[in-house]
């Protein structure tokens, strides 16, 4: 209350400790939205489980309505008011009081008079500059980054083996290649399901194994083909070695392995993921998804803190006037 005898300092780390830990938890849950890690791929694969195809709305009503709702925002405001509140506590009242607008506890700063306001006016102003100037440095960056021309584009891909894969263990490996020797699982095949707002796509996960290599051991390499829904999907165009694609580490989340075993095959620890592309035998160029990201990510950035600075010295201009 305002008869408190608060440590100034300390209550309001404590405020902005609550606001961070609140921005934290939202934005944990959007990397994992992204990602498909953390509760969201936990949310997905129960979604796949109950329904047989995925969604990303659905699967983000448990994650986005459950957690934020009631752990982010009602469990610490909750817990915050069954606690007494205690001047001697600094950095705990700071978070209760952030939490209720109706407190006026002396900690806080009082009203700031014109000068002040002019000052943090300018100060947002220049803060909003300094960052637009940063966000287009960093998307001119990207785009010149994502641009360039991979120095082994038009060459052609090597050429690699299961055995060969393997013997990498998760190492040094290409970006793109052809795997000469590998021979689709087509009766262990999973055939996941997933749609986004009206479209709808199907992911043929496609276990690969060397000629004699049994059905159960560990796969190694597992091919990625994605079509949309309404296509004619792999059978239009089944993969016939060498088969050709992007190489990388297989870092599923662990409901995904769980739907693969049940089709009848186990990732190794190690295992590849080959996402199939029609490369034509040769290094691909550069891509220009990258540059098209940064700039519509860099700009959109760039823009708004350019519309804050405008914002910002409107004010500035209006309080002068009244002066």
């Amino acid at each position: 209350m305002p008869s408190d005898a608060l440590d100034p300092a300390r209550a309001r780390l404590g405020a902005w400790a609550l606001y961070l830990g609140l921005l934290a938890s939202v934005a944990m849950l959007i990397i994992g939205a992204i990602f498909e890690i953390g509760p969201f791929a936990w949310s997905e694969g129960l979604v796949d489980r109950l329904f047989g195809y995925d969604s990303v709305t659905v699967a983000g009503l448990p994650v986005v309505a459950l957690p934020v709702v009631a752990l982010t925002f009602w469990l610490p405001h909750a817990v915050l008011r069954w606690l007494p509140r205690r001047p001697e506590r600094s950095f705990l009242c700071g978070m209760q009081d952030a939490l209720d607008p109706k407190r006026n506890p002396n900690w806080r700063s009082r009203l700031p008079n014109s000068t002040q306001k002019a000052r943090s006016l300018r100060r947002n102003r220049a803060g909003a500059l300094i960052a637009a100037g940063v966000f287009a440095v960093a998307a001119a960056a990207g785009y010149v980054l994502f641009g360039r021309t991979p120095p082994d584009a038009g060459r052609s891909l090597p050429r690699l083996t299961i055995a060969a894969l393997a013997s990498k263990g998760g190492g040094e490996m290409p970006r793109y290649a052809r795997l000469a020797d590998a021979l689709p699982g087509y009766d262990q095949a999973w055939l996941r399901r997933w749609n986004t707002r009206t479209s709808s796509y199907e992911d043929d996960y496609l276990p690969l194994r060397a000629p004699g290599q049994s059905p159960t051991d560990p796969v190694t390499v597992v091919m990625l083909a994605s079509y949309p829904a309404s296509g004619a999907g792999p059978e239009a165009n089944p993969p016939v070695p060498p088969i050709e694609g992007a190489l990388l580490m297989a870092r599923l989340p662990t409901w995904m392995r769980a739907r693969m075993r049940e089709h009848g095959f186990e990732l190794a620890e190690n295992a590849v993921l080959l996402r199939r592309m029609a490369l034509e035998g040769r290094m691909p160029a550069a891509d220009d998804v990258g540059q098209v990201l940064s700039i519509i990510f860099g700009g959109t950035l760039t823009l708004f803190c350019l519309m804050m600075a405008w914002l910002w010295t409107r004010a500035l201009r209006a309080m002068l006037r009244e002066r």
